[in-house]
């Protein structure tokens, strides 16, 4: 592969295809990705496995966050939320991940299939953040998953602003995967193979075998409500929750101080930061109804 850039290697195949670019790293305490995103450059690298066509991009996204081992460069910055109309559409701001932004902006508008993989700061089973489509399921189907969270209201970041939206915006299928627990990365072997599969299914490679796509029975959300840390801070009336933990309608989920906060309906708790991420003003979890 070669390298076109810091942290970003691109190998072409001898035949037109499609474009694909993986993404680990954008948060850079997030290891499975930056582990998946390693061992398949070092698979191409070694010459292990070769492209037949199309073209693959692999991202290290928040190179700086990585060396760190921390979220991001600060807590005011935060890469998946830089890929919006108005920032990429003016000058680059004096911080990395603007400047990341930038420069990663080109390769996503020019791919027909981003792949970003996440991991969450509390624990949770896999979930796909994105489009339910079946032209997004066609790429997502070969994970181990069967949960998915649209946003098309854009709630998650106040607009369009992940890398997933961005590649969507451009005409390209944006896959986020959230993995599991950042600190467990012991999926990162199956992410891997998912990864090859999806190469094979869309012929950037030739499997090693005929492959055999799965049909998962998706449970679809849809994200509702954003929540944020009051000066008062915040506590939960029970344990701290798990993505996908449900809440009924009228029940109180926690404290802002003594003010409740109370489910408006029925639904799920999604997102929920680990308190050493909780900040003023910033999100801490997010509320999602069931849509299918």
């Amino acid at each position: 592969m070669d390298a076109i850039g810091s942290g970003i290697w691109q190998a072409k195949g001898p035949r037109h295809g499609v474009h694909i670019v993986v993404l680990g790293g954008v948060h850079g305490d997030e290891k499975t990705g930056i582990d998946v995103v390693r061992k398949l450059h070092a698979l191409f690298t070694a010459g292990d496995e070769h492209l037949a066509a199309g073209t693959l991009t692999l991202v290290l996204g928040n190179e700086e966050a990585i060396r760190l081992i921390q979220r991001g460069t600060s807590v005011e910055h935060n890469l998946n939320r830089l890929f919006t109309e108005k920032h990429l559409a003016g000058p680059v701001l004096d911080f990395y991940e603007s400047r990341r932004a930038h420069q990663l902006a080109p390769l996503l508008a020019s791919a027909n299939v981003s792949i970003d993989l996440h991991s969450t700061s509390s624990p949770s089973s896999p979930f796909l953040p994105c489009a339910f489509s079946p032209r997004h399921e066609r790429i997502y189907r070969w994970f181990s998953c069967d949960l998915v969270l649209t946003d098309p209201d854009y709630i998650l970041g106040g607009e369009r602003a992940t890398t997933d939206e961005y590649v969507d915006s451009c005409g390209g299928a944006g896959i986020c995967f959230e993995t599991g627990f950042a600190g467990d990365t012991s999926r990162a072997p199956a992410v891997f193979e998912s990864i090859k599969q999806v190469l094979a299914d869309v012929g950037l490679i030739i499997p090693a075998r005929p492959l055999s796509p799965p049909e998962p029975d998706y449970r679809v959300y849809r994200i509702v409500r954003r929540i944020f840390l009051s000066p008062d801070g915040f506590s939960y009336a029970a344990k701290f929750p798990e993505s996908f933990q449900p809440v009924q309608k009228g029940e109180v989920i926690g404290y802002h101080g003594t003010r409740p906060e109370i489910a408006e309906e029925e639904g799920v708790i999604v997102f929920p930061k680990a308190r050493e991420l909780w900040h003023p003003g910033h999100d801490i979890f997010f509320l999602a109804r069931r849509i299918r």
